[in-house]
């Protein structure tokens, strides 16, 4: 039931879905405001920089953005290193 929840908001008030998500997930997944709040406190190069460490050349990273967000600058500066 909570999973139809958001579709219905997805559909009628998509500016409401990104706070239902962070709702669902904390109410549904075990731990789930781990998820949510996980790397809140910093920045998005930060993020970023141990995404790629944690990875290699064969792993993909997918951004999902926000309107507004543009990580062409940082990913950039990451590809120079």
């Amino acid at each position: 039931m909570p999973f139809k929840k958001l579709l219905v908001i997805r559909c009628l008030r998509p500016d409401r879905i990104t706070i239902a998500l962070s709702k669902f997930i904390r109410d549904v997944l075990p731990q789930g405001d781990q998820f949510v709040e996980m790397d809140s406190k910093l920045a998005f190069s930060d993020v970023l920089g141990s995404s790629v460490d944690d990875g290699d050349s064969t792993t993909p990273i997918f951004f999902i953005l926000s309107p507004g967000a543009d990580p062409v600058k940082e990913v950039e500066k990451i590809a120079k290193k």
